[in-house]
């Protein structure tokens, strides 16, 4: 089963993979659920509260994670 990774704790998309469809657990950071396409200036967050996907703009994303230089 083709699945979506996501950081467990920013809801940050980190990519896709394969896996058994009894392992996928959104606890760690996977869901079956594929995110919405990415427009320019906006990458896809999961909200697992309401287990969805959502485009934040990368300006804001900016401003909540902080710069790391």
């Amino acid at each position: 089963m083709k699945v979506y990774l996501f950081d467990p704790t920013s809801g940050l998309y980190e990519g896709e993979d394969f896996w058994e469809s009894g392992e996928v657990r959104e606890a760690e950071g996977a869901t079956g659920l594929e995110p919405p396409l990415i427009q320019q200036g906006q990458l896809p967050v999961y909200n697992r509260r309401i287990h969805t996907w959502q485009l934040i703009p990368t300006d804001k994303l900016k401003r909540s994670v902080g710069r790391n230089d």
